[in-house]
Protein backbone atom coordinates (compact mmCIF):
# COMPACT_ATOMS: atom_id res chain seq x y z
CA UNK A 1 0.00 0.00 0.00
CA UNK A 2 0.89 3.52 -0.54
CA UNK A 3 0.67 5.37 3.01
CA UNK A 4 1.02 9.27 3.89
CA UNK A 5 1.26 10.16 7.04
CA UNK A 6 0.26 14.08 7.55
CA UNK A 7 1.32 15.38 11.54
CA UNK A 8 2.61 18.71 12.39
CA UNK A 9 6.36 17.64 12.62
CA UNK A 10 8.62 14.51 11.91
CA UNK A 11 10.28 13.43 13.50
CA UNK A 12 10.02 15.07 16.93
CA UNK A 13 12.12 14.84 20.16
CA UNK A 14 9.33 13.16 22.25
CA UNK A 15 7.35 11.66 19.26
CA UNK A 16 9.33 8.24 18.97
CA UNK A 17 6.02 6.18 18.82
CA UNK A 18 5.68 8.02 14.94
CA UNK A 19 9.37 7.02 13.72
CA UNK A 20 8.30 3.47 15.25
CA UNK A 21 4.50 3.44 13.48
CA UNK A 22 6.40 4.66 10.24
CA UNK A 23 9.14 1.88 10.24
CA UNK A 24 6.95 -0.94 11.18
CA UNK A 25 4.42 -0.19 8.08
CA UNK A 26 8.15 0.49 5.70
CA UNK A 27 9.12 -3.24 7.11
CA UNK A 28 5.88 -5.03 6.02
CA UNK A 29 6.65 -3.53 2.70
CA UNK A 30 4.31 -0.37 2.09
CA UNK A 31 5.31 2.73 1.23
CA UNK A 32 5.44 5.27 3.37
CA UNK A 33 5.60 9.24 3.13
CA UNK A 34 5.15 11.54 6.25
CA UNK A 35 4.28 15.35 5.66
CA UNK A 36 4.70 17.71 8.56
CA UNK A 37 2.49 20.88 8.89
CA UNK A 38 5.02 23.04 10.35
CA UNK A 39 8.71 23.21 9.45
CA UNK A 40 11.42 21.22 10.59
CA UNK A 41 12.46 20.66 13.96
CA UNK A 42 16.48 21.99 14.60
CA UNK A 43 17.05 18.00 15.14
CA UNK A 44 15.80 17.26 11.59
CA UNK A 45 19.03 15.74 10.32
CA UNK A 46 20.11 14.23 13.59
CA UNK A 47 16.82 12.60 14.27
CA UNK A 48 16.63 11.16 10.86
CA UNK A 49 19.90 9.53 11.10
CA UNK A 50 19.35 8.06 14.27
CA UNK A 51 15.81 6.59 13.56
CA UNK A 52 17.07 4.93 10.86
CA UNK A 53 14.89 7.23 8.14
CA UNK A 54 16.65 7.62 4.69
CA UNK A 55 14.18 5.75 3.02
CA UNK A 56 11.24 7.72 4.33
CA UNK A 57 10.34 10.43 2.50
CA UNK A 58 9.17 13.30 4.85
CA UNK A 59 8.45 17.12 3.94
CA UNK A 60 7.95 19.93 6.40
CA UNK A 61 6.93 22.59 5.90
CA UNK A 62 9.17 25.23 3.84
CA UNK A 63 9.67 28.48 1.83
CA UNK A 64 9.69 25.85 -1.37
CA UNK A 65 6.01 24.89 -0.11
CA UNK A 66 5.00 28.37 0.73
CA UNK A 67 5.18 28.85 -2.99
CA UNK A 68 3.69 26.13 -4.44
CA UNK A 69 0.69 26.64 -1.65
CA UNK A 70 0.25 29.80 -3.87
CA UNK A 71 0.56 28.35 -7.07
CA UNK A 72 -2.10 25.85 -5.99
CA UNK A 73 -4.21 28.90 -4.51
CA UNK A 74 -4.19 30.17 -8.09
CA UNK A 75 -4.60 27.18 -10.39
CA UNK A 76 -7.58 25.81 -7.77
CA UNK A 77 -9.28 28.82 -6.23
CA UNK A 78 -12.21 26.51 -5.70
CA UNK A 79 -10.58 23.78 -3.60
CA UNK A 80 -8.82 26.78 -1.59
CA UNK A 81 -11.69 29.04 -1.20
CA UNK A 82 -13.64 25.76 0.24
CA UNK A 83 -11.31 24.95 2.62
CA UNK A 84 -11.03 28.93 3.99
CA UNK A 85 -14.63 28.27 4.50
CA UNK A 86 -14.97 25.57 5.93
CA UNK A 87 -11.96 26.53 8.78
CA UNK A 88 -13.98 29.81 9.24
CA UNK A 89 -17.21 28.06 9.63
CA UNK A 90 -16.30 25.86 12.44
CA UNK A 91 -13.48 27.94 13.94
CA UNK A 92 -15.03 30.96 14.40
CA UNK A 93 -16.27 31.04 17.79
CA UNK A 94 -12.57 29.88 19.07
CA UNK A 95 -10.63 32.80 18.12
CA UNK A 96 -7.51 31.08 19.03
CA UNK A 97 -8.13 28.08 16.67
CA UNK A 98 -8.89 30.46 13.78
CA UNK A 99 -6.23 32.32 14.08
CA UNK A 100 -3.84 29.02 13.70
CA UNK A 101 -5.52 27.47 11.09
CA UNK A 102 -5.04 30.29 8.82
CA UNK A 103 -1.59 30.74 9.49
CA UNK A 104 -1.50 26.68 8.70
CA UNK A 105 -3.88 26.66 5.56
CA UNK A 106 -0.74 27.28 2.88
CA UNK A 107 0.80 24.33 4.56
CA UNK A 108 -2.84 22.45 4.44
CA UNK A 109 -2.92 23.04 1.00
CA UNK A 110 0.71 22.56 -0.12
CA UNK A 111 0.46 18.66 1.62
CA UNK A 112 -3.08 18.31 -0.10
CA UNK A 113 -1.20 19.11 -3.81
CA UNK A 114 1.29 16.61 -3.16
CA UNK A 115 -1.02 13.66 -1.84
CA UNK A 116 -2.91 15.09 -5.15
CA UNK A 117 0.22 14.27 -7.49
CA UNK A 118 1.24 11.24 -5.39
CA UNK A 119 -2.04 9.46 -5.87
CA UNK A 120 -1.19 7.33 -2.11
CA UNK A 121 -3.80 4.17 -1.00
CA UNK A 122 -4.20 5.90 2.40
CA UNK A 123 -3.78 9.21 3.99
CA UNK A 124 -3.64 8.83 7.52
CA UNK A 125 -3.79 11.68 10.17
CA UNK A 126 -1.47 11.16 12.88
CA UNK A 127 -3.20 13.87 14.98
CA UNK A 128 -6.46 15.01 14.56
CA UNK A 129 -6.22 18.36 15.64
CA UNK A 130 -4.58 20.80 12.83
CA UNK A 131 -4.15 17.76 10.14
CA UNK A 132 -7.84 17.27 10.12
CA UNK A 133 -7.74 21.07 7.86
CA UNK A 134 -5.79 17.89 5.02
CA UNK A 135 -8.53 15.43 6.07
CA UNK A 136 -11.63 17.97 4.69
CA UNK A 137 -9.83 18.16 1.49
CA UNK A 138 -8.94 14.83 0.70
CA UNK A 139 -12.32 13.59 1.66
CA UNK A 140 -13.91 16.37 -0.26
CA UNK A 141 -11.92 16.23 -3.28
CA UNK A 142 -10.16 12.85 -3.44
CA UNK A 143 -13.07 10.43 -1.99
CA UNK A 144 -11.26 7.24 -3.84
CA UNK A 145 -8.44 7.69 -0.92
CA UNK A 146 -9.37 5.75 2.24
CA UNK A 147 -8.80 8.29 4.67
CA UNK A 148 -8.21 8.12 8.77
CA UNK A 149 -7.51 9.85 11.69
CA UNK A 150 -6.35 9.16 15.01
CA UNK A 151 -7.41 11.02 18.09
CA UNK A 152 -5.74 10.96 21.45
CA UNK A 153 -5.36 12.97 24.47
CA UNK A 154 -3.31 15.81 23.20
CA UNK A 155 -5.88 15.96 20.32
CA UNK A 156 -9.18 16.11 22.89
CA UNK A 157 -7.48 18.50 24.84
CA UNK A 158 -6.41 20.70 21.64
CA UNK A 159 -10.60 20.67 21.22
CA UNK A 160 -10.22 21.66 17.62
CA UNK A 161 -13.85 22.12 16.29
CA UNK A 162 -13.60 20.15 13.24
CA UNK A 163 -11.65 16.96 14.59
CA UNK A 164 -15.18 16.20 15.76
CA UNK A 165 -16.96 17.20 12.38
CA UNK A 166 -14.42 15.24 10.45
CA UNK A 167 -14.35 12.11 12.54
CA UNK A 168 -17.83 11.62 12.10
CA UNK A 169 -17.88 11.88 8.49
CA UNK A 170 -15.42 9.26 7.76
CA UNK A 171 -15.10 5.76 8.13
CA UNK A 172 -11.99 5.32 9.83
CA UNK A 173 -11.63 6.48 13.39
CA UNK A 174 -8.19 5.42 15.87
CA UNK A 175 -7.56 6.48 19.22
CA UNK A 176 -4.57 4.44 21.69
CA UNK A 177 -6.88 3.87 25.18
CA UNK A 178 -9.97 2.51 26.20
CA UNK A 179 -9.98 5.81 28.39
CA UNK A 180 -10.35 7.84 25.53
CA UNK A 181 -13.53 6.57 24.28
CA UNK A 182 -15.93 8.27 27.03
CA UNK A 183 -14.58 11.81 26.46
CA UNK A 184 -14.88 11.25 22.50
CA UNK A 185 -18.18 10.23 23.31
CA UNK A 186 -18.85 14.02 25.38
CA UNK A 187 -17.41 15.64 22.34
CA UNK A 188 -19.83 14.25 20.03
CA UNK A 189 -18.13 11.73 18.38
CA UNK A 190 -19.46 8.21 17.40
CA UNK A 191 -17.74 6.23 19.48
CA UNK A 192 -18.96 3.04 17.43
CA UNK A 193 -16.68 3.77 14.58
CA UNK A 194 -13.66 4.26 16.89
CA UNK A 195 -10.89 1.46 16.82
CA UNK A 196 -8.88 1.39 20.03
CA UNK A 197 -5.07 0.49 19.31
CA UNK A 198 -2.61 0.65 21.68
CA UNK A 199 0.27 2.25 20.51
CA UNK A 200 3.58 -0.28 20.54
CA UNK A 201 6.96 -0.60 20.75
CA UNK A 202 9.76 -2.62 19.24
CA UNK A 203 9.29 -6.20 20.89
CA UNK A 204 11.85 -8.27 18.64
CA UNK A 205 15.30 -8.40 17.36
CA UNK A 206 16.15 -6.16 21.02
CA UNK A 207 19.64 -4.61 20.60
CA UNK A 208 19.81 -4.96 24.33
CA UNK A 209 17.70 -7.92 26.09
CA UNK A 210 16.23 -7.67 29.19
CA UNK A 211 18.38 -8.59 32.41
CA UNK A 212 16.80 -10.10 34.89
CA UNK A 213 20.23 -10.56 36.73
CA UNK A 214 20.78 -7.23 37.51
CA UNK A 215 18.31 -7.35 40.62
CA UNK A 216 20.09 -9.93 42.06
CA UNK A 217 22.51 -7.51 44.06
CA UNK A 218 19.99 -4.42 44.69
CA UNK A 219 22.50 -2.91 47.17
CA UNK A 220 23.66 -0.14 44.70
CA UNK A 221 20.21 0.67 43.38
CA UNK A 222 19.87 3.05 39.85
CA UNK A 223 16.82 4.77 39.02
CA UNK A 224 15.93 6.21 35.61
CA UNK A 225 13.76 8.81 34.32
CA UNK A 226 13.65 10.37 31.15
CA UNK A 227 10.58 12.80 29.09
CA UNK A 228 10.47 16.85 28.77
CA UNK A 229 11.95 18.64 31.71
CA UNK A 230 8.51 21.03 32.33
CA UNK A 231 6.86 21.47 35.54
CA UNK A 232 3.82 18.95 34.18
CA UNK A 233 6.20 16.22 33.89
CA UNK A 234 6.97 15.87 38.09
CA UNK A 235 10.44 15.05 37.43
CA UNK A 236 10.48 17.04 40.47
CA UNK A 237 8.74 14.50 42.41
CA UNK A 238 10.37 11.91 41.18
CA UNK A 239 13.95 13.76 42.54
CA UNK A 240 12.13 14.12 45.95
CA UNK A 241 11.68 10.38 45.89
CA UNK A 242 14.74 9.17 45.14
CA UNK A 243 16.61 11.91 47.38
CA UNK A 244 14.60 9.88 50.32
CA UNK A 245 16.15 6.77 48.87
CA UNK A 246 19.62 8.51 48.97
CA UNK A 247 19.70 9.30 52.66
CA UNK A 248 19.30 5.68 53.51
CA UNK A 249 21.67 4.37 50.78
CA UNK A 250 24.31 6.49 49.92
CA UNK A 251 25.10 4.04 46.51
CA UNK A 252 21.90 4.85 44.57
CA UNK A 253 22.21 6.47 41.51
CA UNK A 254 19.83 8.50 39.16
CA UNK A 255 19.90 8.89 35.63
CA UNK A 256 17.41 11.94 34.20
CA UNK A 257 17.49 12.30 29.98
CA UNK A 258 15.32 14.91 28.39
CA UNK A 259 15.66 18.74 28.98
CA UNK A 260 13.45 21.58 29.24
CA UNK A 261 12.41 24.89 30.74
CA UNK A 262 12.67 23.29 34.40
CA UNK A 263 16.38 22.48 33.91
CA UNK A 264 17.74 25.07 36.40
CA UNK A 265 14.79 24.07 38.91
CA UNK A 266 15.03 20.90 39.22
CA UNK A 267 18.66 21.22 39.41
CA UNK A 268 18.20 23.40 42.55
CA UNK A 269 15.89 21.13 44.27
CA UNK A 270 18.54 18.42 43.89
CA UNK A 271 21.05 20.35 45.75
CA UNK A 272 18.66 21.66 47.93
CA UNK A 273 17.72 17.96 48.66
CA UNK A 274 21.14 17.17 49.32
CA UNK A 275 21.12 14.77 46.15
CA UNK A 276 22.92 16.27 43.46
CA UNK A 277 26.02 14.54 43.14
CA UNK A 278 24.18 11.37 42.79
CA UNK A 279 21.84 12.31 40.19
CA UNK A 280 22.87 12.53 36.56
CA UNK A 281 21.14 15.26 33.97
CA UNK A 282 22.04 13.97 30.65
CA UNK A 283 20.03 16.47 28.68
CA UNK A 284 18.79 15.10 25.25
CA UNK A 285 20.81 11.36 24.63
CA UNK A 286 19.85 9.25 21.78
CA UNK A 287 17.33 6.78 21.99
CA UNK A 288 19.67 3.75 21.64
CA UNK A 289 21.40 5.25 24.67
CA UNK A 290 18.16 5.47 26.56
CA UNK A 291 17.31 2.17 26.43
CA UNK A 292 20.83 1.04 27.30
CA UNK A 293 20.15 2.98 30.16
CA UNK A 294 16.92 1.24 31.26
CA UNK A 295 18.82 -2.41 30.58
CA UNK A 296 20.59 -1.64 33.05
CA UNK A 297 18.48 0.07 35.57
CA UNK A 298 16.22 -0.99 38.86
CA UNK A 299 13.54 1.41 38.76
CA UNK A 300 12.13 3.85 35.98
CA UNK A 301 9.80 6.44 37.74
CA UNK A 302 7.39 8.55 35.58
CA UNK A 303 5.56 10.94 38.06
CA UNK A 304 3.94 12.68 35.20
CA UNK A 305 1.18 15.39 36.36
CA UNK A 306 0.49 16.28 32.11
CA UNK A 307 -2.98 15.50 31.59
CA UNK A 308 -2.47 14.59 27.47
CA UNK A 309 -0.14 11.40 28.87
CA UNK A 310 -1.66 8.43 27.77
CA UNK A 311 0.25 4.80 27.93
CA UNK A 312 3.57 6.57 27.47
CA UNK A 313 5.45 4.83 25.31
CA UNK A 314 8.48 5.61 27.42
CA UNK A 315 6.73 3.60 30.30
CA UNK A 316 6.77 0.77 27.63
CA UNK A 317 10.07 0.93 26.49
CA UNK A 318 11.31 0.48 30.30
CA UNK A 319 8.97 -2.18 31.33
CA UNK A 320 10.24 -4.17 28.16
CA UNK A 321 13.72 -3.82 29.92
CA UNK A 322 12.60 -6.00 32.90
CA UNK A 323 12.50 -2.17 35.20
CA UNK A 324 10.96 -1.67 38.06
CA UNK A 325 8.74 1.07 36.73
CA UNK A 326 6.72 3.09 39.32
CA UNK A 327 4.02 5.46 37.67
CA UNK A 328 1.68 8.13 38.54
CA UNK A 329 -2.18 7.38 38.55
CA UNK A 330 -2.31 8.56 34.54
CA UNK A 331 -5.16 8.27 33.10
CA UNK A 332 -5.52 4.81 31.18
CA UNK A 333 -2.89 4.15 33.21
CA UNK A 334 -3.82 0.56 34.38
CA UNK A 335 -4.03 -0.54 30.60
CA UNK A 336 -0.71 -0.60 30.23
CA UNK A 337 0.42 -1.28 34.55
CA UNK A 338 -0.79 -3.85 36.59
CA UNK A 339 -0.82 -2.93 39.80
CA UNK A 340 1.60 -4.36 41.99
CA UNK A 341 2.26 -7.01 39.56
CA UNK A 342 4.23 -5.37 36.52
CA UNK A 343 4.88 -2.14 38.32
CA UNK A 344 3.25 0.00 40.72
CA UNK A 345 0.36 2.67 40.21
CA UNK A 346 0.63 5.72 42.68
CA UNK A 347 -2.64 7.10 43.28
CA UNK A 348 -2.06 11.32 43.92
CA UNK A 349 1.76 11.05 43.46
CA UNK A 350 1.88 9.70 47.59
CA UNK A 351 5.86 10.20 47.67
CA UNK A 352 5.63 8.06 50.89
CA UNK A 353 3.66 5.20 48.48
CA UNK A 354 6.56 5.13 46.31
CA UNK A 355 9.08 4.90 48.54
CA UNK A 356 7.65 2.67 50.69
CA UNK A 357 7.20 0.18 47.35
CA UNK A 358 10.62 1.21 46.23
CA UNK A 359 12.44 -0.15 49.50
CA UNK A 360 10.02 -3.75 49.12
CA UNK A 361 11.75 -4.01 45.87
CA UNK A 362 15.15 -3.70 47.10
CA UNK A 363 14.91 -5.86 50.01
CA UNK A 364 13.43 -8.40 48.58
CA UNK A 365 15.16 -9.15 44.71
CA UNK A 366 13.24 -12.35 43.67
CA UNK A 367 10.16 -10.33 44.12
CA UNK A 368 11.49 -7.35 41.85
CA UNK A 369 12.86 -9.89 39.22
CA UNK A 370 9.17 -11.78 38.67
CA UNK A 371 7.69 -7.63 38.46
CA UNK A 372 10.68 -7.06 35.62
CA UNK A 373 9.44 -10.27 34.19
CA UNK A 374 5.91 -9.70 34.11
CA UNK A 375 6.26 -6.25 33.32
CA UNK A 376 8.67 -7.56 30.02
CA UNK A 377 5.95 -9.92 28.95
CA UNK A 378 2.69 -8.15 29.13
CA UNK A 379 4.65 -5.26 26.73
CA UNK A 380 5.28 -8.22 24.22
CA UNK A 381 1.96 -9.00 24.78
CA UNK A 382 -0.16 -6.48 24.11
CA UNK A 383 2.21 -3.27 23.15
CA UNK A 384 3.94 -5.17 20.04
CA UNK A 385 4.48 -2.14 17.39
CA UNK A 386 4.14 -4.67 14.61
CA UNK A 387 1.26 -6.11 15.67
CA UNK A 388 -0.67 -2.98 16.31
CA UNK A 389 0.42 -1.01 12.32
CA UNK A 390 -0.83 -5.11 11.27
CA UNK A 391 -4.55 -4.08 13.07
CA UNK A 392 -4.05 -0.32 11.06
CA UNK A 393 -3.51 -2.15 7.55
CA UNK A 394 -6.36 -4.59 8.37
CA UNK A 395 -8.63 -1.62 8.93
CA UNK A 396 -7.27 0.18 5.54
CA UNK A 397 -7.86 -2.86 3.61
CA UNK A 398 -11.01 -3.65 4.70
Amino acid sequence: MKIIYITMQFPVPSETFASLDVESLKSKGHSVSVCGMRTKHPRYESLMRERGHKEIKVLNFSISALFSSVIFLFRHPWISTSLLFWVVRYCWKTPKHLFKSLVLLPSALSIFNYIKKNDPDVVHLFWGHYPSMVGFLVKEFLPEVKLSMFLGAHDLMAKYPGSRILANEIEIVFTHSLSNLSILEDHGVEINKVLVVYRGTITKSLKYKPKLEKFNNLSSPVFVCAGRLIEAKGVDTAIEIFSEIYKSNSCATMYIAGEGEALDALLALSRRLECKKAIKFLGHIQHDELISLMNNAHFFLMMTRYPSDRLPNVIKEAMLQACVVLSSASTGIEELISDGQSGFIIEDNHKDEAIERIVRCINSPEFSRKMGRAAELSIRKNFDVDRSMEIYVNRWQQ
